[in-house]
């Protein structure tokens, strides 16, 4: 039972507090896989639905996550969750939007926005101020589980953590060592790509390793692969 653990993504609600480390982009669009991008107004890996094709949901992309942890601290996992975003023009997001994230227990109003040239509900006052009007909402561990939850990747080897750093490290290959130190910066690749067997499958490939410290050696880079179902 234990290596499927490793072998398969897993759907689950992770907590807030839960999560040791600065968020990341792997891919930004109106309905995206979302981590927070290193220069927030770069908006080239946006994927806009209205007309997106189908051989740019397989990709590949680069990651650096900082350790936010204030000891040292177990990780065992990579989370992964997706923000939408909801334009009234159907323009493309914005540089430096950020998502709306629900808290527990509070309150949200529905929105009515027209449809196919109708006319708006009467609650509107006027469309006039609504075309640029941005609507969003997240399924990370920050803002209130949704049906979607977040997709949890197992590590085969727990990494060790402990205070972060604001350093810049430039291409950087991964970890073999499960333990980071003070000063942690993981790096990393997400590649995901459609199951060739199933359709309604992705095979996602993780390569990671850890700089212990600005200045040091990164170590050897680790690789798993997991199916998402």
């Amino acid at each position: 039972m234990a290596n499927d653990l490793y072998d398969e993504a897993i759907i689950d609600v992770v907590a807030p507090e839960a999560l040791l480390s600065n968020s990341y982009p792997i891919k930004v669009s109106s309905f995206d896989f979302r981590y927070y991008p290193r220069d927030p107004s770069d908006r080239t890996q946006d994927l806009i639905l209205i007309d997106i094709t189908a051989r740019q949901l397989d990709f590949s992309s680069s990651f650096t996550l900082v350790s936010t942890a204030q000891r040292r601290s177990k990780v065992n996992a990579f989370v992964l969750y997706f923000d939408s975003f909801f334009t009234a023009s159907g323009l493309p997001v914005p540089p430096l939007t950020e998502v709306k994230a629900i808290k527990e227990g509070e309150a949200v109003l529905a929105e009515l926005w027209p449809v196919g040239g109708k006319a708006a509900h009467q609650r509107r006052q006027s469309m006039g101020r609504e075309k640029d009007k941005i609507t969003s909402f997240s399924t990370g561990p920050q803002s209130t589980s949704t049906h979607w939850k977040q997709t949890i990747f197992i590590l085969r080897e727990p990494m060790t953590v402990s205070g972060g750093c604001s350093c810049t490290f430039l291409a950087i290959d991964v970890v073999a060592d499960p333990y980071i130190f003070p000063g942690s910066v993981v790096n990393g690749s997400f590649r995901c790509r459609k199951s060739d067997n199933n359709s309604r499958e992705l095979d996602v490939e993780i390569h990671y390793s850890v700089v212990e410290s600005e200045g040091t050696t990164p170590t050897d880079t680790i690789v798993q692969m997991y199916k998402v179902r």
